[in-house]
């Protein structure tokens, strides 16, 4: 849900829709006061896990666009206990880094040792190849944790690629979440000093500045110009953890690119020229869109299937940067998309939530469910992209 809306609400920022963006974050508000977090849908069978920590972006560009101080100041609160959730004890995790160095990096971590409500069936026929409760219990964790992260379901979080129950979703560390807390904290601390709070401002400057050491010591590959997944070797119950070189999950996946979104990396222009050259020889830059993985596993969050969310964040990043190269590189992976959005919609009538990458104009499939309609962040992104590119002047309506 988070993801969605945050990227809806990017659509309809473009669309000058300023009270609808801020009536979603109102309600979402109103899920960190009554529990703690943003739920993973607003339904009651949710209150046991996040979404993943989007809503500080959200609130950062509706304030940029509307200069609207008192919404800024009235959604800060929900914020910073939002804030305190991901670095719960059970969300945080401290790794002793190659230089000795303690590094407070998040995880996901869902409440739950039971089948999904949502999906009670599929989980306990997954489980039912395990053989004894406490196994079972741990799998219904990792099932709730992936969903948790919105990249339900992966390679990126299994042992055997092939095998669901080889999950071990909270044993891991994931680049991506750790670039949404950073940005959450860089976010808090701009809102907390266009509202007058210095004294937090100056805290959440100083928490974003320790991630982002905690993010290059831990997740970055000088060798593959890529932040990469730490993964903890011994389980999900440890308070500390000794960094590992070989723990750095070495497959590649968009996420791995996600960092490039955040201010204190794309501003770095000896950085953004690595991270560009390595995405660009990565395998992930197809047809029509950055696929999500190399791995054609059947699961929705791999290849062939490209989402809306890493389109966005890659390429906003990119065209931040300042690099004239970066930015036509971003434009190009953004005419790619918007064409597939098109093709499709004048095809099939409709958005649709993910797309293959591959078959420009063809919408995605694998995982659970039968492929959605009508997706927020897909209209979003399309929004998004056309007002920062403006229409592709040779766009047609076939791909040719």
């Amino acid at each position: 849900m988070g993801g969605a809306l945050n990227l809806s609400c990017r659509g309809l920022l473009a669309s000058k829709m300023y009270e609808t963006a801020k009536g979603i974050v109102t309600n979402l508000v109103s899920l960190i006061d009554e529990f703690g977090h943003v739920l993973n849908g607003a339904r009651a069978y949710y209150t046991n896990r996040s979404e993943p920590p989007l809503l500080s972006a959200m609130v950062y560009d509706i304030y940029t666009r509307t200069g609207d101080v008192d919404f800024a100041r009235k959604s800060l609160p929900a914020l910073l206990k939002e804030h305190k959730f991901w670095n719960s004890e059970i969300h945080s995790v401290i790794i002793h880094d190659a230089e000795g160095c303690n590094r407070t990096l998040s995880r996901y971590y869902a409440m739950w040792n039971k089948p999904r409500p949502e999906s009670s069936t599929i989980d306990i026929e997954t489980a039912s190849k395990l053989m004894n409760d406490s196994a079972k219990q741990h799998l219904y964790r990792e099932l709730a944790s992936t969903a948790e992260s919105g990249w339900d379901f992966s390679t990126r979080w299994m042992r055997n690629g092939s095998d669901l129950t080889t999950l071990v979703t909270s044993s891991i560390m994931p680049v991506d979440l750790n670039a949404f807390i950073l940005k959450m904290e860089l976010d808090i601390a701009f809102l907390a000093n266009v509202t007058g709070d210095c004294t937090i401002s100056v805290h959440f400057q100083e928490a974003a500045q320790a991630r982002k050491q905690a993010m290059n010591s831990v997740f970055w590959n000088a060798e593959m110009g890529q932040w990469l997944d730490y993964w903890l070797s011994n389980g999900t119950t440890c308070k500390g953890h000794t960094w590992e070189a070989s723990n750095q999950n070495r497959n590649i996946f968009a996420s791995n690119f996600v960092p490039l979104w955040i201010e204190l990396f794309n501003s770095d222009c000896t950085l953004v020229e690595q991270v560009m050259q390595s995405l660009q020889s990565s395998g992930l830059i197809r047809a029509v869109g950055i696929a999500t993985s190399l791995t054609n596993s059947g699961q929705q969050w791999d290849f062939p299937n490209g989402w809306a969310p890493l389109q966005h964040m890659i390429v906003e990043g990119l065209a931040r940067s300042g690099s004239k190269e970066a930015r036509s590189m971003a434009e190009d992976i953004a005419v790619r998309w918007i064409r597939t959005n098109y093709v499709a919609y004048k095809k099939s009538g409709a958005m649709h939530e993910k797309y293959d990458v591959e078959k420009c104009g063809e919408f995605g499939g694998g995982g659970e469910y039968i492929p959605q309609t009508g997706f927020g962040w897909s209209n979003g992104v399309v929004l998004a992209f056309l007002e920062e590119f403006g229409w592709p002047q040779d766009l047609k309506i076939d791909c040719n």
